[in-house]
């Protein structure tokens, strides 16, 4: 019996065949023996194997292509993926982000130091634009173990603490407790993170391994609206049911996750003069369910701001 690969990279693809193979370079240039790579494609057409085909001709890693005639759609598709992996890590890797130069080997010679010992982790990235302009670096200084009652602290605290690429999760995980569910609508990944981690914490490593990009054509960018709010509010009910985080913890949590999570979709809007749809985030606060939440002090300026434009 071969033995199974140290990573399984899955895309689900889905329309974006230009920055699908900016994805599968980032990885073909590396060495590809411990690694798998698992493409599942809701696109309109099935382009995207061709694209494999030839970016990964020379490659020395293995890899399958799944090109649906009926589309999954967001959650399943990305189950889907993780369902055909093999390795015994799996991260999802969207066909609109890719590997840093390097990231690839640092990611896997982690692994390789710290064995089966952490099963889920987390990686720095690199937020950029649709040129691939740095944004951001989001990351860590060093190497820690955040153990539950801390990650969720900072997974609910900070509504951009997990870019979803940085990752990486130990396979036989999703076996206990389970894959990611699609009731959940657009923060579907945000409770599948609260599940890990209130059972494995979370291991925060200092290698940025890849690049995260923000765009227009992003499926998150239609997600600030109030039936995604009400989503959210269900969301902290349910980690509440946990009894990991105190009262006041979760209350201190929303605080902190609303302000975050309203006036980065306001700038998203602001940044690209849709002064009526940067209205309608804004209005968000206006909701009765976020109405008497306090404004955190570390956002009290920007929302001041945000209010006279």
């Amino acid at each position: 019996m071969l033995e199974a690969p140290l990573l399984s990279i899955c895309i689900p693809a889905y329309n974006r065949p230009n920055w699908l193979q900016r994805g599968l370079e980032s990885i073909a240039v590396g060495e590809g023996s411990d690694i798998e790579i698992v493409i599942t494609d809701d696109s309109d057409t099935d382009q995207g194997q061709a694209i494999a085909s030839e970016v990964l001709k020379n490659w020395s890693g293995s890899w399958c292509y799944e090109h649906h005639q009926q589309p999954l759609g967001m959650a399943q598709n990305w189950n889907r993926a993780i369902q055909w992996a093999t390795g015994q890590y799996v991260m999802v890797l969207h066909d609109d982000d890719f590997f840093l130069p390097q990231g690839l080997g640092l990611l896997v010679n982690k692994l390789r130091q710290l064995g089966s010992s952490s099963p889920v982790l987390l990686f720095g990235v690199r937020v950029v634009d649709a040129q691939e302009r740095v944004v951001k670096r989001q990351g860590f200084r060093q190497d820690k173990l955040l153990p539950p009652h801390d990650a969720l602290i900072r997974l609910f605290s900070d509504s951009s603490f997990v870019r979803f690429p940085a990752m990486v999760i130990r396979r036989d995980l999703f076996t206990e407790v389970g894959y990611f569910n699609p009731d959940w609508r657009e923060p579907c990944d945000l409770e599948m993170w609260m599940r890990l981690f209130a059972r494995y914490g979370v291991y925060c490593c200092r290698e940025a391994t890849v690049a995260y990009r923000v765009h227009g054509q992003a499926l998150t960018m239609g997600s600030f609206h109030g039936e995604t709010v009400n989503i959210l509010l269900r969301l902290f009910g349910e980690l509440e049911k946990l009894n990991i985080l105190t009262t006041r913890d979760i209350e201190f949590c929303k605080g902190l996750f609303f302000h975050q999570y309203i006036l980065a979709g306001a700038w998203r809007q602001l940044r690209r003069r849709r002064w009526r749809e940067f209205k309608q985030v804004m209005g968000l606060f206006d909701l009765p369910e976020l109405k008497s939440l306090s404004c955190p002090v570390k956002w009290r300026f920007l929302r001041g701001l945000f209010s006279l434009t």
